[in-house]
């Protein structure tokens, strides 16, 4: 077949729209990971690693780092790459400054590798080594790498001795000192069956990577023998392999095995309604190593965000069409979208790249960290004021009558009937106004009316805004479905408003849209600038009512632990969980 035709704008790298965009040296999110300063032209001129990435980064702004400024100078960008663990982002920085090379980067530029440690299985009495360059088909079994060399041959001599194995690269024909010190086995003389001895090799590779519940109680068993015999030194090594475990459990999936090259991709969209941008996250993975990170951005408009399918299909398309060197493979994060079809035959076609979807395993958690990639380069640290263009593209989803510049959010919140309580919160311009909150105490509903409670804020809410001649709001969003849309309608027919303020629902589970004279839900993307904006609206708003909740029930609590310890007697209903009143 021949190469599809890209429809959409193509995607650029992070760093070039962010240089162009004016984004600059924005706060990174608060997790461990990699950063990486780039230039206008997107070369890597410092790769750093930190536990804490937006500290970090304030850490190089505020001349904490480098005293003379020359990293900041030459930069234009800074890109995140957020990672699981510490041990992760540490083995992610060797591997990318060995792949950039950047110039303010003075370590870890030579060919060096992380150690591994090695189970020689193929060996009658196997061993444990330390190797820095694994061979294919050696027959060992490989756990690791390790971020630290001491590290690992500290464990391996703590298994060697806790498991008594072997330490001599040849057998020799009578028992060594590390029989008599009793840390070896002493196959070489026969003291150990072929049996035994394989049972305890198993048992420290099964410790080694990780599946160490079932080798515990063995050792608990052979600690606590050791110290009732007195054997005060063999107990003690015992305890010492059953605590210094630690890091075996900390997995990473940065660096591993494998051979040749695959690429994983993951696709973010963004959260909030002021980021114009889809994020692909492009990790290049060779030899089982991850050598590179390529975060793509793509400038989307506010009324009509392509679905995902689309979005990959233009990505795949840009991408690989012109890339002389191609993976064996290509890994995709999440599930298959509808309409990709053609771009994936044409690359297991004619470019001869296999194509997964929803990847397991190892590429899996590569798949995470490509989406933790994409999703670094989304999320707005800083909350931003929408661009005009999204709330013209709401008035033309919702066939306002005017752009709605004032948005505002009601919602209820109560526990099995008690303390019921409303919010309204007031969006202006596509942001919080919270000056202009305001919360109520639900006076004539009883039990879980939903929709009365509703219709109760709305009332009192707008009857109070007409009395005082307030500015009306150009759109009410109501939490809830079509129930919650008639209760507010009705309370502003009662004001004559329901002609004034035009109300919309939008429900939690399918993000549907409600409208009052409309028969069926629209079901519009839930990724659309619009729908992030409503969607923030609507959430605010619970948040509001649930803080107010959670106040009044504290409250109440209080009363009736007050009303316990004074002896009066007190007629209200007690709250559910609540302290008791003892009998009188």
């Amino acid at each position: 077949m021949t190469e599809p035709s890209p429809a959409l704008p193509g995607f650029v790298p992070a760093s070039q729209l962010g240089a162009a965009a004016g984004d600059g040296f924005r706060k990174g999110p608060n997790v461990a990971g990699v950063y990486l300063f780039r230039t206008a032209r997107s070369e890597v001129v410092y790769v750093g690693k930190a536990r804490s990435l937006r500290r970090r980064v304030l850490d190089h702004l505020h001349a904490r780092v480098e005293k003379d400024g020359s990293i900041l100078a030459d930069s234009a960008t800074v890109e995140f790459v957020p990672t699981s663990t510490e041990r992760e982002a540490l083995l992610l920085e060797a591997s990318l400054i060995k792949q950039y090379q950047p110039r303010y980067n003075a370590l870890l530029k030579d060919d060096r590798s992380y150690p591994y440690l090695a189970v020689t299985a193929g060996e009658t009495y196997p061993r444990i080594l330390l190797v820095r360059r694994p061979r294919k088909g050696s027959g060992s079994a490989l756990v690791g790498p390790y971020t630290s060399a001491r590290e690992a041959r500290s464990v391996a001599r703590l298994l060697a001795e806790a498991f008594q194995l072997r330490r001599c690269v040849r057998l020799p024909k009578r028992a060594c000192l590390y029989y008599y010190l009793k840390t070896c086995s002493a196959p070489c003389i026969g003291a150990i069956s072929k049996e035994a001895y394989r049972e305890r090799a198993d048992q420290a590779l099964e410790l080694l990577r990780g599946h160490g519940a079932s080798v515990r109680p063995a050792l608990e068993k052979q600690m606590h023998e050791a110290a009732a015999s007195r054997e005060f030194e063999r107990a003690a090594l015992l305890r010492d392999t059953l605590a210094g475990f630690a890091a075996l459990q900390q997995s990473q999936h940065v660096v591993g095995r494998g051979r040749g090259r695959v690429d994983v991709l993951a696709l973010a969209f963004p959260n909030d309604a002021s980021t114009l941008r889809v994020a692909v996250g492009l990790l290049r993975v060779e030899d089982g190593e991850v050598r590179r990170t390529e975060p793509h951005l793509l400038a989307i408009p506010a009324d009509d965000i392509p679905d995902a399918g689309e979005l990959l299909r233009q990505f795949l398309v840009q991408y690989y069409a012109t890339q002389l060197e191609r993976p064996e493979r290509i890994y995709i994060h999440g599930p298959r979208p509808p309409g990709i079809d053609e771009t994936v035959d044409w690359l297991e076609g004619e470019r001869g790249i296999e194509v997964r979807f929803r990847p397991t395993g190892r590429a899996a958690s590569w798949g995470r960290l490509a989406e933790r990639l994409a999703r670094a380069h989304v999320e707005q640290v800083v909350v931003r004021k929408p661009p005009r263009e999204v709330l013209i593209a709401l008035q033309n989803l919702l066939e306002l009558p005017t752009i709605p510049n004032r948005i505002e959010g009601v919602d209820i919140s109560l526990f099995q009937g008690f303390e019921a309580v409303g919010s309204v919160v007031v969006f202006q311009g596509g942001v919080p106004d919270k000056d202009e909150y305001r919360r109520f105490r639900i006076r004539t509903v009883e039990g879980t009316n939903d929709f009365a409670m509703i219709a109760e804020v709305v009332r009192r809410r707008y009857f109070r805004r007409l009395s005082e001649a307030e500015i009306l709001p150009d759109l009410l969003l109501i939490d809830g479905g079509r129930g919650q849309v008639a209760a507010a309608m009705e309370s502003l027919a009662e004001l004559g408003l329901a002609d004034q303020i035009p109300v919309v629902g939008l429900a939690k589970r399918e993000e549907e849209l409600y409208r009052p004279d409309e028969a069926e839900p629209r079901r519009p993307n839930p990724n659309a600038p619009p729908m992030l904006l409503l969607r923030a609206v609507r959430d605010e708003a619970h948040r509001f009512a649930v803080t107010y909740h959670r106040t009044r029930r504290r409250i109440r609590l209080r009363e009736e632990v007050e009303a316990v310890r004074s002896g009066v007697p007190d007629d209200e209903p007690t709250l559910p969980g609540a302290i008791a009143r003892p009998a009188r």
